[in-house]
C-alpha cells in the first residue's frame, strides 16, 4: 500500500535507524517521524500513529452530519474583529426595504 499523505508514526529511539533505513523522514517541526507521501507504508505498520492519523483524518474531513453542519457554521461564522455597530448595519442593509417595493 503506497502512502497517498504522509502517515505519522511513534518510532522508539532506538528503531529509528531501521525506520529511516526504510524511507521513513524526520519532521523537525513536529518532532515525530512519518512515511511520506508515495513511498510503501508496509513496512511501517508497527509503528503507524493510529491516533494521529484518526485526528488528522477528522479535521480534515467530518464524516458525522453534526461534524459537517459544526464545519459549515465556523465557515459562516463573523470574524472575530466584527463590532455590535458593523453587525447593525450588515441587518439593516440586509433586511431594507428599498423604495422600489
Amino acid at each position: 500500500m503506497t502512502a497517498t499523505s504522509s502517515i505519522a508514526l511513534k518510532v522508539p529511539f532506538k528503531e529509528k535507524d531501521e525506520a529511516k533505513s526504510l524511507g521513513a523522514r524526520w519532521n523537525p517541526e513536529g518532532k515525530n517521524w512519518y512515511v511520506p507521501e508515495g513511498v510503501d507504508a508496509a513496512p511501517f505498520e508497527k509503528w503507524v500513529d493510529h491516533a494521529a492519523t484518526t485526528m488528522t483524518t477528522k479535521a480534515t474531513a467530518p464524516t458525522t452530519t453534526k461534524q459537517r453542519d459544526h464545519a459549515t457554521q465556523a465557515e459562516n461564522a463573523l470574524p472575530a474583529n466584527v463590532d455590535m455597530d458593523d453587525i447593525n448595519a450588515m441587518l439593516r442593509d440586509a433586511y431594507e426595504i428599498s423604495d422600489d417595493d
